[in-house]
This record gives C-alpha cells, sequence and structure tokens, in this order.
C-alpha cells in the first residue's frame, strides 16, 4: 500500500453507529491509552485497532497522527450498514485519486489486496462483502446509491464515469458518463441542484447530451427525486432495463429489490459473520 497525505473532503456516513459527537481516538494497545484531559463538552472514547504500524500513520502535529483512509474503512465496518459501507469506500477511492493517487482500477486493488491480507479483526467479513459492491471513478454518494439502487432490481454493472470513446465537446474534450454500458450506447446521468442553478454547467450539459444523442446514444437524466424512495428507484430501473433490452441486453429485472447482501453473494462473496 502507498503512503497517502490526508485527504479532505471524504463524506462522512449518512448514519453510523458510533457516537459522531464525540472524539475517537485510536491506539494499538490497551497498556497503550492516552492521557486525555477529559473535555467539558466532547466525550471521548478509545479504540483499540491493533493494526498500526508506523506506515498506517500519518502525520497531524506533535504526538498526533490520523489512520491511512484504508484503515479507517476497515475500522468503521462493524458501525456501517452495507449501503454506508460501499458508499465510504467509494468516497474514499475517489478522493485519493483526485488528490494525486494512482489510477482508480490500481487503488481498487490495493484496498482489495489490503482487506485480504489485513490479519482478522472485527468486520473483515463485512469488509470483504462490501468490497465486492465498492467501484472506482465514482465521484459522489448520490451516483452510488444511484448504482446500487438499479443494481439490487438486476441492472447489470455499468462503467462508471466512462470517457465515450470518439465523441468530444467542440472544445476538444473528452466526455464521460456517470454510469454507461458502452457495448449498448446507454447511459445515465445523475443532474445535482448545481446542474440546474449553474448556467455553465446547464450548457455543457446541453452540449454533451445532444452530441451524445446525435451518435446513437440513449441517456437517462436522473435527480434526487428518481432516488427518494423504493417505490421512485424500482421505477428508474425499469426504465434502465427497458433502454438496455432495447439495445439487445439481457436484463433478469428483480420486481422487488434483492437486499446488497444478496447482490454481493451475486458477485461471488459468500458471507459468513464467523470470519
Amino acid at each position: 500500500m502507498n503512503d497517502y497525505e490526508p485527504i479532505p473532503g471524504v463524506p462522512v456516513p449518512s448514519h453510523c453507529n458510533l457516537d459522531t459527537a464525540a472524539l475517537h481516538v485510536t491506539v494499538r494497545t490497551r497498556s497503550g491509552r492516552p492521557h486525555i484531559r477529559p473535555l467539558k463538552s466532547v466525550p471521548v472514547i478509545v479504540h483499540i485497532w491493533s493494526h498500526c504500524t508506523p506506515q498506517s500513520l500519518i502525520h497531524i502535529s506533535s504526538g498526533v497522527h490520523a489512520l491511512h483512509v484504508f484503515h479507517v474503512w476497515a475500522q468503521l465496518s462493524p458501525y456501517l450498514s452495507t449501503e454506508d459501507l460501499v458508499v465510504l469506500g467509494d468516497s474514499i477511492l475517489a478522493m485519493l485519486v483526485r488528490n494525486g493517487a494512482p489510477d482508480a482500477d490500481k487503488l481498487y486493488l490495493e484496498l482489495q489486496r489490503f482487506i485480504k491480507e489485513m490479519p482478522p479483526f472485527r468486520g473483515k467479513s463485512i469488509c470483504r462483502q462490501a468490497m465486492t459492491l465498492v467501484r472506482p471513478n465514482v465521484w459522489s454518494p448520490a451516483e452510488s446509491s444511484l448504482r446500487l439502487g438499479v443494481q439490487r432490481h438486476g441492472i447489470p454493472d455499468g462503467r462508471c464515469n466512462v470517457v465515450v470513446p470518439g465523441i468530444t465537446f467542440r472544445s476538444g474534450a473528452a466526455i464521460s458518463l456517470d454510469i454507461a454500458w458502452v457495448e449498448f450506447k446507454v447511459g445515465v446521468e445523475y443532474d445535482g441542484e448545481h446542474h440546474r442553478t449553474d448556467k455553465v454547467q446547464w450548457r455543457r450539459d446541453n452540449e454533451k447530451r445532444e452530441r451524445l444523442r446525435a451518435h446513437g446514444w440513449i441517456l437517462i437524466i436522473v435527480t434526487a427525486q428518481n432516488l427518494i424512495d423504493e417505490m421512485s428507484i424500482a421505477e428508474l430501473a425499469l426504465r434502465i432495463a427497458r433502454r438496455l433490452a432495447e439495445r439487445g441486453a439481457t436484463i433478469e429485472f428483480e420486481v422487488i429489490a434483492i437486499s446488497l447482501e444478496e447482490l454481493a453473494r451475486k458477485h461471488g462473496y459468500r458471507y459468513d459473520r464467523r470470519r
């Protein structure tokens, strides 16, 4: 595993069974518990993480270090839902790439190898399960929720933030799609609020979509409203399934969404909490 600087901007998971108002401190052994003067308004919770090594620590200030984000992901696994753990994994890979780490696919393999080679720890099986669903090149939690939501209805894995071959903006800049099934020329774009309010972004979106459609692409535009509840996600998944089927894809559509645990098993991981 490579060494990286502290990474700003990794979104905090939406739900966590830890007290997020507390100050959480990690030590390697019980005997290494720090002497922290109690804070009046912030409780201090100490966690034992025996897997700390000099390479896993990032210097913050004298006597204070942070854990490398791969260790943080592993350490948080018992306290997050499967979806939040996958979303966090996506976000960590995206932020590392944005901050100068190696290419996304290589980084994904590093995280996979890190979890596989770690000695047993509470949550290792959950991490291994989540790794079957984590993907490189997912740039926002909304995109993570989108792809997981439709995959639970049988939509096949698409490529995330893929550069479309042979089509560019007028400026010559590459065109990419949030999720694409390139062989079928079907793509999904998630439009956050700024896509509507930012005029430059709005014009860029229009140019992108006109050029893609002129080259035979089918585009499905998604907003937060499409992900608001299970019924909305099911309707979105059906739209994507129909478009893919029109282009020759074979879809085993699930009317009732399967669980993420079942989806992970379909990706080849047999979950066993004893491990």
